[in-house]
């Protein structure tokens, strides 16, 4: 049997958000934690790379992050949080459909990213929302079109994501996440996670 070539997302950007404070980890910057061997969000990037024709990095320092071989997007203005990175990383990517993920989700099931570029066509967001309605805006679509509707929101200090849900055309998606979905805020996660991959 002929193996299937990997899906192959030419005209959308990955985008991991390296920045951020640790401080519910307890570490300096839970981006670099090792996984597998490897710096985070190493195993992050590196599960994208088959998948898409553009990696950025946002967020973070483009010295410390340039071992991951990808282009470097510090936020435009430090200090105001993951939209600050989103807006920034929008608007220096390459393509008008991009897939945001946090460097701690440390796995990435491609098919739900695939079911997610599906339901955007038409749509400026695509979100995954769990049963007790519960976002993941970062690990989600967003298309270039956010760009001003964030710029506005950060010019008023509106610093949450969610802000933007209701200000452009926003679909959500049922998410379970069982069995791949890790999101890891603190240690003990962390240890949890990594303890039941060794």
């Amino acid at each position: 049997m002929i193996p299937m070539e990997p899906v192959r997302f030419a005209n959308v950007t990955a985008i991991v958000l390296a920045g951020g404070r640790s401080t519910r980890m307890g570490v300096p910057d839970k981006s670099i934690l090792p996984v597998r061997g490897v710096p985070m969000i190493r195993h992050v990037v590196s599960q994208l790379e088959s998948h898409f024709g553009e990696i950025l990095i946002g967020g973070g320092d483009p010295d410390k992050y340039s071992f991951t071989g990808h282009r470097v997007i510090p936020d435009a203005v430090e200090g105001m949080g993951p939209l600050m990175g989103i807006w920034s990383s929008l608007a220096s990517s390459g393509n008008d459909l991009n897939f945001i993920t946090a460097c701690d989700i440390p796995e990435i099931n491609i098919g739900f990213v695939s079911n997610m570029l599906e339901l955007a066509e038409g749509a400026d967001i695509v979100v995954p929302v769990n049963r007790v309605d519960e976002y993941e805006p970062l690990h989600a679509i967003y298309r270039k079109s956010v760009i001003p509707v964030a710029d506005m929101l950060l010019k008023e200090k509106r610093l949450k994501i969610s802000g933007l849900f209701g200000l452009v055309k926003t679909i959500s998606i049922p998410f379970d996440g069982r069995g791949w979905y890790y999101n890891l805020n603190t240690r003990d996660e962390y240890d949890s996670y990594t303890g039941f991959k060794i």
